[in-house]
């Protein structure tokens, strides 16, 4: 089975027994400045993610320009949890403290 890479136009993270991780760049997703910053500001792991860690993650979220950091709640047939989980909250509020805080007045 292939490995994860991206969304369209956007980068995915998960969350796998409580740590987040998101593809490495050598995986071919784009080098986003959102995800850039997302994985400094958050911890995230880079790691070759097998596909199928959509099946068994607890939680997902994407990044990109245009939608900071915004929680999955469906992928194929899974529902996920309709609120964004503990990780995916945590590393909103931090994104929007610290993109708020590196705004130029």
């Amino acid at each position: 089975m292939g490995e994860l890479c991206e969304g369209t136009g956007s980068n995915v993270f998960v969350v796998l027994d409580g740590k987040l991780y998101t593809p490495p760049l050598a995986s071919g997703c784009l080098a986003g400045i959102t995800r850039a910053l997302a994985v400094e500001w958050t911890g995230a792991q880079e790691a070759a993610l097998p596909f199928d860690v959509l099946e068994r993650a607890e939680e997902i979220f994407l990044t990109s320009t245009l939608r900071d950091v915004q929680a999955v709640h469906r992928v194929d047939a899974r529902d996920l949890p309709d609120g964004p989980g503990p990780v995916t909250a945590k590393a909103m509020r931090v994104f929007d403290e610290r993109a708020g805080n590196d705004l130029d007045p």
